[in-house]
């Protein structure tokens, strides 16, 4: 199933504000690709919604974030060292109330790096665009309704057989890209202030990520059991 097809699916079966995003990294800079123009403030987030604005796909690198989430997360760049995750944590202390102090804002880091890997690859940029513009992407983000989501993570359990983890927290970029993307499940999350804010999400949606060829898995059946789930309780012939 190609990426156009899958595309298709899902619209077709959920009515999103947004178009699917694909995030695809390459292991040497891609020579037919624009590369992205500017310095992204925070980060990817903010890339994204161009992307959903303009509807054009470019690649990014660490020379373009601000905040370097998104390029950790796809192993563009290597986790940022205790001394410059001090003056990040500085910058978003001046304009949000994450953490209490320093301290919380480090245990929390540790936390999360216990919870989720760290990417032991290295890549040299990760190309961000509209699904049906990317073939074969690693990771494939859906801005959804819970209720859309919901009818996914069924879709996916009737398949796999297995539950989906989810996350809340400071920090989208590692629950939806990173965790996918290392992992290679499925994640979904209410995401974090920034990315809801850059993004432009409202106050009903979410985010669900997939790896690419899970997606593939989901889209087979999922038609089938959105209907189902839409006829829930129902007395249906066998």
């Amino acid at each position: 199933m190609t990426n156009i097809e899958i595309r298709h699916i899902i619209l077709s079966v959920f009515e999103l504000k947004r178009e699917p995003i694909a995030l695809k990294v390459w292991k040497e800079t891609p020579t037919n690709i624009p590369c992205y123009q500017g310095n992204a403030f925070p980060g990817m987030c903010t890339q994204i919604a161009e992307v959903l604005t303009s509807g054009t796909t470019f690649y990014t690198t660490g020379d373009h974030c601000f905040c370097t989430g998104g390029v950790v997360a796809t192993g563009v760049v290597p986790p940022i060292t205790k001394e410059d995750r001090e003056e990040i944590i500085k910058v978003h202390f001046s304009i949000s109330k994450g953490y209490k102090d320093i301290a919380t804002a480090f245990c929390y880091e540790e936390n999360m790096e216990k919870l989720i890997p760290r990417v032991t690859i290295t890549n040299a940029a990760v190309q961000i665009g509209r699904l049906h513009d990317i073939t074969d992407p690693d990771v494939v983000l859906i801005f959804c309704t819970p209720a859309a989501a919901d009818i996914l993570s069924r879709a996916y359990c009737y398949d796999m057989g297995e539950p989906i983890q989810g996350f809340a927290g400071n920090g989208a970029c590692p629950f939806l890209i990173q965790y996918p993307f290392v992992i290679g499940k499925p994640s979904f999350s209410c995401s974090d202030v920034s990315w809801r804010k850059y993004i432009g999400l409202t106050p009903d949606e979410m985010t669900f990520s997939f790896p690419f060829h899970l997606l593939t898995l989901v889209c087979n059946v999922l038609p089938d059991v959105a209907h189902a789930y839409r006829r829930y309780g129902e007395v249906t012939e066998q």
